[in-house]
């Protein structure tokens, strides 16, 4: 029974937040009809659709840096053809059905075990792809939310009202790791494991990937935004990792409705 409960637990929550977050992307948008919808999207100039895919096409290859590095941390020869292909198809799941430690780890040990990989070398990658977006969204975030804070409306009931001090913490995080970085020379041991942290001069090519990751991610739609709204990219920017941030953390496939219920009443806001 416990172990039935386990598994229903992680995809129940999910659903129970889409449909939460359904409810409330519902009741910010009663005020729109479908015409007003299909108009916004023939309003979108043809030039504005070609530069998003292109931006979202970029964004794809520079993610493929992840594991790049991860692959150069673990010392473990591969072609950057195979590498490349491992990525997009992880990113291509974990992006767009939920749990991506899962569907990302799945794929990538798939491909990898069949490529000279063990489980512990596979394990490593995975932990340091995710390690180093989260560095990027850190770093990124923590400066935009210092710099740009946009005002959280009162519709969303998110504490503290100010995204400052969230932004503060998130630089002490990275800046924590960078100390640690820096002093600790051994491996750290998880049971019979051994993972050797990444070395210092790896970490501005972690915080650059990533945070050009982020950034071209956010630009393909602001630039299908711009025609239509007068916000300035820092702002949206700052929108944009709030709303990812939410939908990462629900879990919810694609952050469907999540990502939508954070950015529309801030959006509007601004």
């Amino acid at each position: 029974m416990n172990s039935m409960l386990r598994k229903i637990s992680g995809p129940g929550l999910s659903l129970i937040l889409f449909a939460a977050t359904a409810w409330l992307l519902h009741k910010e948008l009663r005020t729109y009809h479908l015409s007003d919808i299909l108009n916004a999207f023939d309003a979108i100039p043809g030039a504005y659709l070609w530069v998003a895919a292109g931006l979202t096409v970029l964004s794809y290859a520079v993610m493929t840096g992840y594991d790049v590095l991860a692959i150069h941390y673990i010392r473990h020869p591969l072609a950057y053809s195979k590498i490349g292909m491992a990525s997009f198809i992880g990113y291509a799941f974990s992006n767009n059905i939920g749990m991506s430690m899962i569907a990302g780890a799945s794929v990538r040990y798939r491909l990898y075990s069949v490529w000279g990989l063990s489980a512990l070398q596979i394990t490593q990658v995975v932990a340091f792809c995710a390690l180093t977006m989260w560095l990027g969204f850190f770093t990124l975030g923590g400066a935009i939310f210092l710099i740009e804070p946009p005002t959280i409306p009162a519709t969303i009931h998110l504490p503290p009202a100010s995204l400052r001090p969230i932004g503060m913490v998130m630089l002490a995080v990275v800046l924590t790791y960078l100390m640690v970085t820096t002093i600790k020379k051994t491996a750290i041991k998880i049971r019979h494991w051994e993972f050797q942290l990444p070395s210092v001069g790896l970490f501005d090519s972690q915080l650059i990937i990533a945070a050009l990751d982020w950034i071209l991610a956010s630009l393909a739609l602001f630039v299908l935004l711009t025609p239509g709204t007068t916000i300035s990219y820092p702002k949206f920017l700052a929108v944009y990792l709030l709303a990812q941030l939410a939908g990462l953390v629900s879990q919810v496939p694609g952050g469907l409705g999540v990502f939508e219920t954070v950015i529309v009443p801030i959006q509007t806001n601004i």
